[in-house]
């Protein structure tokens, strides 16, 4: 963006929010109506180099901000996802990690109510073990402290509760009580979804009385 004398200013035909700048005659940028707005850019203003720097790096974070806010209305997200999208969209990591904090200012974004809904979601719909909420959370990138305050609130009882979740989901395949070869798969099933080895060992006990009843 050159500087000089803004000679005309053209709304966008589809993008109504957006403005095409002249500058000198020539084209020299698009902005949002919002940084139109805000710096005065309208025919006949004067830009000198260092206004013209802080217009573009104004435009870029708005853009990133309003990008942010679109990827966050489509469900839930951590910081470190957003992060991650920003910069994956050609965002400078400075910007990326200032509209992140911004979010987080305007509680766009919290990674503590997210850790706890998703605990509280997976034990409703999807039967997790500790072990494997933490690896999820963990892989969202949310803090370790976080993560373990987030699961630490998993009582035995519901973590029990989702492992028969998870049994009698497969189980309700088996016709009768299951034989040594279905209980062990069912074991197994349990083992690689990260449950204690006193909940599968329980489970295994339940199994077997259900084939003693």
């Amino acid at each position: 963006m050159k500087s000089g004398l803004i000679t005309a200013v053209h709304r966008d035909i589809k993008q109504k929010q957006r403005y095409h700048i002249d500058v000198e005659g020539e084209y020299a940028i698009t902005v949002h109506e919002d940084i139109l707005v805000k710096y005065n850019l309208f025919k006949g203003t004067e830009l000198d180099e260092a206004f013209c720097r802080e217009v573009l790096i104004a435009e870029e974070k708005h853009k990133a901000y309003l990008g942010a806010l679109r990827y966050l209305s489509i469900r839930p997200r951590t910081s470190s996802q957003l992060h991650s999208y920003l910069v994956e969209k050609g965002f400078s990591t400075q910007i990326a990690e200032e509209i992140c904090q911004r979010c987080k200012d305007h509680g766009y974004i919290d990674d503590e109510a997210f850790a706890k809904q998703w605990v509280d979601e997976r034990l409703r719909l999807k039967p997790r073990s500790p072990y494997m909420l933490r690896m999820e959370l963990t892989q969202r990138g949310v803090d370790r402290a976080i993560v373990e305050d987030a699961v630490r609130g998993v009582s035995r009882q519901a973590e029990l509760d989702a492992a028969r979740a998870l049994i009698e989901k497969k189980a309700r395949r088996i016709e009768g009580a299951p034989n040594p070869d279905e209980e062990r798969k069912l074991l197994s099933m349990l083992m690689r979804k990260g449950f204690s080895h006193a909940i599968i060992q329980q489970m295994r006990e339940e199994l077997r009385q259900r084939s003693d009843s």
